[in-house]
């Protein structure tokens, strides 16, 4: 992850995506801004124009290579989270629901909001629909995939107000739910989907990509591979 998701299509994909859930956002000059199972820090490169990220994941590994792109990262399991009540302007937590540490999908997302500001934003992403469950799944040690009526249910249950839930990854949707499916026929050994991809590849999906931010920033998407969703601390 780290040798590629600075070019790779599907990370710079991710950045764009989110990117307009981010500037739909009011956040104050300079925010506070946790990401929560920041991986290898592939995201700070976005966070930074909003505001001043810090970064927790479980993984030491992970943390390792966090730490080439910035210093403000520590080690924490979800659900506890070692910062103080109302801490934060923005939690960003992408790709994490989905885990299987992640015993209790809706205390994690109380966790998350206790340490929001009040009017405080969580820009959630997440696997999407449990039919498209493959080897991917099992390589990345998730659990489990949302739609967003369960993604909504779940964020209100933990006390958020959901201002937007939609999927996304949509426009590959068609190519890619019959990659899935047949991986589930075919294969037994988990393995990921994400490998270094020619630079043509990147440029082609990178214009998919560019036409579906141009979408999610008009409306919400129908279907897709992903959700992504928008809540409030009121």
């Amino acid at each position: 992850m780290f040798a590629v998701e600075g070019g790779h299509w599907w990370f710079a994909g991710k950045r764009r995506l989110v990117g307009v859930l981010l500037d739909a956002l009011r956040l104050p000059a300079d925010a506070r801004i946790l990401d929560v199972g920041c991986g290898t820090g592939g995201m700070f490169q976005l966070l930074r124009r909003y505001g001043s990220p810090v970064g927790v994941d479980q993984s030491e590994i992970a943390l390792s290579f966090s730490r080439r792109r910035t210093l403000q990262v520590a080690r924490a399991i979800l659900p506890d989270l070692p910062f103080r009540d109302e801490t934060f302007d923005l939690v960003t937590i992408f790709d994490v629901l989905y885990h299987r540490r992640v015993d209790d999908d809706v205390a994690a997302a109380r966790e998350l909001r206790r340490v929001l500001k009040p009017g405080g934003a969580l820009v959630v992403t997440d696997s999407a629909l449990a039919f498209l469950r493959g080897a991917h799944d099992v390589a990345m040690h998730g659990a489990r995939r949302y739609t967003t009526s369960e993604i909504r249910k779940k964020l209100t249950d933990a006390g958020f107000e959901v201002r937007r839930a939609s999927y996304a990854n949509c426009l590959l949707f068609p190519v890619a739910a019959p990659w899935r499916l047949l991986q589930r026929l075919t294969s037994r050994e988990a393995h990921s989907d994400v490998a270094p991809a020619p630079a043509w590849v990147n440029r082609t999906l990178g214009g998919v990509y560019a036409t579906e931010a141009w979408l999610l920033r008009r409306m919400n998407l129908p279907i897709g591979t992903s959700i992504a969703a928008v809540a409030t601390k009121a």
